[in-house]
C-alpha cells in the first residue's frame, strides 16, 4: 500500500498528476480509435476537464511560489533606481500583499473552499500584480508596468470573460519583456550562490537591501526555495503560461465536466480550449515530468509538511497578536 502524503504541498501534486494522467489516457483512447461507450466529444470535453482540473492544482501546489516570482522583477529594477526609497509606500503594500498570499498558500481549508477552480483569480494574485504594477510606475518602468496591469486584469475578469486571444496578446508582451529574463536569472544565481551553497561569492557579499530582504524571506519560508528552483529551471516563459493556462482553464474546471447546465456561450468556449488543447497538453507533460521526481521524494513531503505545520504555527501566532491589538 502507497504510503499516504503529510504536506499540502505534494497532496496537490499528486492531484495534478492524476488529472494529467487521465488526459493523457483519454487522448491515447481517442488516437487509438477505441470506440467509447459516449461519444467523441464526451470523451474530448473529459480530457479538457482533466487538464483544467491538473493546471488548477498544480497552481495551488505553487500558489506562494507565484507569488515569489512576480515581486522579484520589480525588487531587482528597484534596486538599481533606488525605488524602496523613492516609493517606500508602494513598496511596503507590494510586500504586504506578498505576505497576505503566503497566508492563502499555507491555509489548505481555504484553498479548497475559496479559491475553488480558479486559484488565480481568487487568491491574492491579481492584488499583488496592482501593487507590482503600481511600484514599477512610480519608478518609471511604465512598459512593465503596463504588463502587471493588463495580467492583473486578466485575472479579475470573471472566467466567463478570459478568452484565449487575450491569453495569447500577453504570452506576447512577455516574451517581449527581456527584463524578466534577466531578473530571474539573478535570482536563481542568488539562491544558488547564496542560499544553497552559502558561497562567499561576490553577488552574495555586496547584495542591495532589498535583495538582502528576498534572502531574508526565503531563510524564514525555506519550503519556498525548492518550488522556485523548480519554477525558474522551466524559464520565465512557462512561470506566466502556467499562470495564464491556469485562468484560462478555470471554466472548464467549472463547465466541461457536465452537460446538464451549459449554455451556447460555454458550449463555444468548449470548441475554442480544444482548437488549443494540444499546446497546453504538451507544456503540462513538461511539468508533469518534474513534479512526478519531486512527489517520489519522501524526504520533500516529511520536510514540507513539517514546515508547513510551523508556518501555521506561526501564523496563529500573527493572527492571535493582531486581534489582542486591535481590541
Amino acid at each position: 500500500m502507497k504510503k499516504k502524503r503529510k504536506s499540502t504541498f505534494v497532496n496537490f501534486l499528486l492531484n495534478s498528476l492524476s488529472f494529467f494522467d487521465t488526459t493523457l489516457a483519454i487522448y491515447e483512447s481517442i488516437q487509438k480509435g477505441e470506440k467509447p461507450y459516449s461519444d467523441i466529444k464526451s470523451l474530448e470535453e473529459q480530457k479538457i476537464f482533466n487538464t483544467a482540473r491538473s493546471f488548477e492544482t498544480l497552481s495551488k501546489a505553487f500558489l506562494a511560489t507565484y507569488g515569489t516570482l512576480i515581486i522579484y522583477p520589480a525588487l531587482l529594477i528597484s534596486v538599481v533606481k533606488k525605488g524602496h526609497v523613492k516609493a517606500p509606500r508602494h513598496f511596503q503594500k507590494m510586500i504586504n500583499s506578498l505576505n497576505i498570499l503566503i497566508r492563502q498558500a499555507l491555509n489548505r481549508e481555504k484553498i479548497i473552499e475559496k479559491l475553488g477552480h480558479d486559484p488565480m483569480g481568487r487568491s491574492q494574485i491579481p492584488d499583488l500584480l496592482s501593487a507590482t504594477a503600481k511600484l514599477l510606475e512610480q519608478i518609471r518602468e511604465k512598459h512593465l508596468a503596463e504588463i502587471y496591469k493588463s495580467l492583473s486584469k486578466y485575472l479579475r475578469e470573471s472566467a466567463n470573460q478570459r478568452s484565449y486571444d487575450k491569453l495569447l496578446e500577453l504570452r506576447k508582451r512577455i516574451i517581449a519583456a527581456v527584463q524578466f529574463k534577466d531578473a530571474y536569472k539573478q535570482l536563481l544565481d542568488i539562491i544558488e550562490k547564496c542560499i544553497e551553497k552559502r558561497m562567499e561569492d561576490e553577488i552574495c557579499k555586496n547584495l542591495p537591501n532589498e535583495s538582502e530582504l528576498l534572502l531574508n524571506f526565503y531563510k524564514e519560508k525555506p519550503y519556498l526555495i525548492d518550488q522556485v528552483i523548480t519554477m525558474l529551471d522551466l524559464g520565465f516563459q512557462e512561470l506566466f503560461d502556467s499562470l495564464l493556462y491556469t485562468a484560462y482553464l478555470a471554466r472548464a474546471a467549472e463547465t466541461a465536466d457536465y452537460i446538464v447546465g451549459r449554455e451556447e456561450i460555454d458550449e463555444k468556449y468548449l470548441e475554442e480550449v480544444r482548437d488549443h488543447q494540444n499546446e497546453m497538453i504538451e507544456f503540462m507533460k513538461g511539468m508533469a515530468e518534474i513534479n512526478k521526481e519531486l512527489v517520489k521524494a519522501d524526504e520533500l513531503d516529511e520536510f514540507m509538511a513539517e514546515v508547513e505545520s510551523e508556518a501555521r504555527k506561526e501564523l496563529q501566532k500573527e493572527t492571535e497578536k493582531e486581534k489582542s491589538n486591535n481590541s
